[in-house]
């Protein structure tokens, strides 16, 4: 295994969970100018994979229906994934974890707020305090499990990934009729109720107009209950005055830019202690 799958892989296991954008800055760094696009991170990730799946890891990329984020994930592919996560979290952590999701998909919007996820802490069966439950679920949402949206918690694509035989045998209705895969959030069908995935619908819909399911006029909601229509009217309305300097586009792209660059720096950081581990271990 070359030094770059090496490193990509180090680099998907601290952080379990990566954006397309910023796997593809680690992997240009670290292949030194080699890997610069889309093409090259899947033909690296189809590398890793053939020598990791017998290991039962996997790297997949996905989408974020909450952030419409694309992204790289780390998984797991053991069927029995709470047993997997026992090497990691103590039980009273894991009955939080699993508290917290049943908790999630129960709920018809299936989604919760941040303050109920850190008061599920007190109906634990053991003392867990709310310090310690919001620095785990912290945890649980910077890797991908759990994804945070304003004051909402919702199943992170970790989760519905790692999870997916669970939530399919569970939830059968959770699923989309596009593309067979899991889905808690995205456009529903106002005629029928059905859910799909926002990029499923929206492909389906670029060549027609009715439903897949019930074969209505497609009049659609999306995660946040508001109508397709009315949701273009918002969007139309928002992109004015945006060369202005204190408009939230340009401060949007200020922010941007200074994420770029501790991203970089990130990445140099990490790469530095990459080498550094490995020039021990050669020394030794």
């Amino acid at each position: 295994m070359e030094q770059k799958h090496q490193y990509f892989i180090q680099y998907m296991i601290k952080n379990g969970i990566s954006t397309v954008e910023n796997a593809t800055t680690f992997c240009e760094y670290v292949s030194k100018g080699e890997i610069k696009n889309m093409t090259h991170l899947k033909t690296l990730i189809l590398e890793i994979n053939r020598e990791i799946s017998q290991q039962f890891y996997k790297i997949v990329l996905g989408n974020c229906e909450v952030t419409n984020n694309h992204l790289v994930l780390w998984l797991n592919t053991k069927n029995d994934k709470i047993s997997q996560l026992q090497n990691i979290y103590s039980a009273l952590e894991l009955e939080y974890f699993h508290s917290i999701m049943q908790e999630i998909l129960n709920s018809e919007e299936h989604r919760i707020t941040f303050i109920v996820c850190i008061n599920i802490t007190s109906t634990l069966t053991d003392f867990f305090s709310r310090d310690k439950g919001q620095k785990v679920l912290n945890k649980w949402l910077k890797t991908g499990y759990f994804v945070r949206k304003s004051a909402h918690i919702y199943l992170g694509p970790r989760m519905i990934l790692e999870f997916t035989s669970y939530l399919k045998t569970h939830y059968p209705d959770a699923v989309c009729n596009l593309c067979s895969d899991i889905v808690f959030v995205g456009k529903q069908c106002a005629s029928c109720q059905k859910t799909f995935h926002s990029y499923c619908i929206n492909k389906y819909l670029s060549n027609q107009n009715k439903c897949p399911c019930c074969q209505t006029i497609w009049i659609g909601t999306d995660e946040d209950g508001e109508d397709d229509a009315e949701d273009s009217v918002n969007q139309s309305h928002m992109v004015t005055d945006d060369d202005s300097p204190n408009s939230p586009v340009m401060r949007s792209q200020t922010r941007n830019s200074e994420k770029n660059r501790n991203h970089r720096r990130s990445t140099e950081e990490d790469v530095s202690n990459m080498e550094g581990r490995s020039m021990r271990k050669r020394n030794k």
